[in-house]
Formats: structure tokens, sequence, C-alpha cells
């Protein structure tokens, strides 16, 4: 089961002519959320209703990922020697939400 692929993330990024570097970061965008979802997922196949509510999510959260090129998610401060600091996100936070419902462990410990 694919839930998003780096074609779908660069149409609903606006990427009507992207460039190679920008396929090339949507399909490790893609592939990134399709490996998380499969180990949270472990095996278990969601309902038909899972499924859309999942693919909704993987593209929300792979369109997230790959505009942190260009607008990175986290807190932004700048360190005393003008360094820009970043403090990391999780990549499924919409993902995470609808596992929780679709699979009976996979949201264990997610807040």
């Amino acid at each position: 089961m694919t839930y998003v692929t780096g074609a779908q993330i660069l149409v609903h990024v606006g990427k009507g002519s992207p460039t190679a570097a920008d396929t090339t970061w949507a399909g490790l965008c893609a592939d990134a959320i399709e490996a998380a979802v499969a180990a949270r997922l472990d095996g278990e196949t969601p309902s038909a209703g899972g499924i859309n509510e999942l693919e909704v999510a993987a593209l929300t959260d792979g369109a997230a990922l790959f505009n942190t090129r260009a607008a990175p998610h986290g807190i932004l401060s700048v360190g005393p020697d003008g360094d820009t600091v970043r403090l990391g996100s999780d990549s499924l936070r919409a993902v995470n939400r609808v596992l929780s419902r679709v699979h009976s462990t996979a949201g264990i410990g997610i807040g």
C-alpha cells in the first residue's frame, strides 16, 4: 500500500515544473513518510476509511517535510555567533493522529 508519492507531493506544493533537485527531495520525503507509516502499522492493514485518512495525512506531512528546505519547522533562534539554531519536529504530525485511530497500538506513546 502506498500512501504518498513524490509526484503527489510536488503537485500538492504547487511545483508544476520541478527541478531535478525538487523531484529528488520530494521522493525522499515520500519515502520517509512511507517508511514511518509502515513501521508504525507493523503489518496491520487499516480499513478503507483508515486508508483514506492515511493518504490525506501522509500527503499533508509529505508536503510539510518537502517545504522544510525553505521554511524549516521547529523553533528558530540565533546563537551568540549569529548561527541559526533549529529544534526539529516530528515529520508525522498529521499521520500520528490517524495511526492512533486505525491501528490498535501505533498511537501508544504519541503525545
